[in-house]
């Protein structure tokens, strides 16, 4: 198989609903799958640095967020999203999900990484980190529901454009209100999110009005 090229794979496991209600009570802050800055210690990563996971508001692009903070960052993170759904067929209010992993000293470092969709809406976009390059992307449909839930990266991009020492994915939601929970994590099995402690998870409200962006309310 090419490593090059993005690829699609289905594979049965837990379904996405039961991973859910067994997975978001079990940890607060980055370090399980929730929000904050407890939870974790640099000691707890080795060589590798602190998964940090962010809503990109997208400004100045036709899918600018404004319910998102216009500063969020990796070291400033808004992770948390109200955000109508997009017209059916299309993608026109997809959501920018960026993440990247960050040391001690506030470096972005490389490895290999997952983000993992659960509830409401489906990965719509998993790009390959360095085009022609060696490093590659698989999205896939783990629980055969028809939805991308599982979108693995070799590697931070590396393009030369912005963005690059980040990771990217946008997700997308037509048809269901309600929320989604996207959790990102290092993932060097390439298995998904639940058996890594490295995470940060964002959330999606879909279906609600975007009212503008709140300050900490909205984090």
């Amino acid at each position: 198989m090419n490593p090059r090229i993005l690829r699609r794979v289905a594979a049965v496991v837990i379904p996405s609903a039961l991973l859910l209600a067994v997975a978001l009570p079990a940890a607060a802050g980055d370090g399980g799958w929730g929000w904050g800055g407890g939870g974790w210690s640099w000691g707890s990563f080795g060589g590798g640095g602190r998964a940090v996971s962010y809503i990109n508001p997208d400004t100045g692009a036709a899918t600018a967020n404004p319910d998102v903070d216009p500063n969020s960052s990796c070291f400033n993170p808004d992770q948390r999203d109200n955000q109508a759904l997009s017209d059916p067929g299309t993608a026109n209010r997809n959501v920018h999900n960026d993440a990247c992993f960050v040391d001690r000293s506030g470096n972005k470092v490389d490895g290999p990484a997952s983000f993992q969709s659960f509830g409401v809406g489906f990965i719509s976009a998993c790009p390959d980190p360095d085009g022609a390059g060696p490093k590659f992307a698989i999205l896939s449909d783990t629980n055969g529901d028809g939805r991308m839930d599982l979108c693995f990266q070799s590697g931070y991009q590396e393009k030369g454009i912005a963005g690059d020492k980040e990771f990217h994915a946008r997700l997308n939601n037509t048809t269901m209100n309600g929320t989604q929970y996207v959790v990102w994590c290092s993932d060097s099995d390439r298995n998904g999110c639940q058996d890594e402690y490295n995470k940060s998870t964002i959330q999606i409200n879909w279906g609600q009005t975007a009212s503008g962006y709140g300050g900490w309310n909205n984090r």
